[in-house]
């Protein structure tokens, strides 16, 4: 899918839940964790409450998977960066919910810390892709025949290459 549709459906998922939002009151409940929330008791008492806090945490969960579609290869990176960014996620929202003073509404704290644990599961993705394509490089640096003492290690130029052979044009 192109990128410009990833934005739209992220930016769409949030102003859905911010349009959503204005409708109903603030959330006053007293929970002692974010997960407390995700009992049947919560979810069936306020479900249009929970559906608005599910579809924010799948755009916080989307995020960085975005932001992540622009490197390549760098597996490791995103892996760590991922379980950073969720863990980091999962303290401020429980920081939020255990101090009396908020810093955000309860929804957004809810949102937060489900968003930080989906994240979990491509951080571990990217982890298993990362030791995979490092156990396939050091496979092929061993398979490749030695380089000769004295040859640069590096291949040749594109500009040294040899010329291809000329094509025809076609006539108009």
């Amino acid at each position: 899918m192109k990128k410009e549709y990833w934005v739209a459906l992220i930016g769409g998922i949030f102003l859905l839940s911010y349009v959503l939002e204005a409708v109903i009151n603030p959330l006053q409940v007293a929970i002692a964790t974010p997960y407390e929330f995700v009992q049947p008791k919560y979810l069936t008492l306020y479900p249009f409450t929970a559906a608005i806090i599910f579809m924010r945490a799948l755009a916080i969960f989307l995020t960085p998977l975005f932001i992540m579609g622009f490197f390549k290869n760098a597996y490791a990176a995103k892996a760590l960066t991922l379980i950073l960014l969720a863990g980091l996620l999962q303290l401020y929202a429980l920081q939020n919910i255990v101090n009396p003073s908020r810093n955000v509404p309860l929804e957004w704290a809810l949102s937060l810390a489900l968003g930080g644990l989906a994240l979990l599961l491509p951080a571990l993705f990217y982890g298993l892709k990362a030791m995979f394509f490092a156990m396939h490089q050091s496979l092929v640096k061993s398979l490749q025949p030695p380089v000769p003492p004295g040859t640069a290690d590096a291949p040749t130029p594109e500009w040294l290459q040899p010329a291809s052979a000329p094509t025809k044009k076609s006539a108009r």
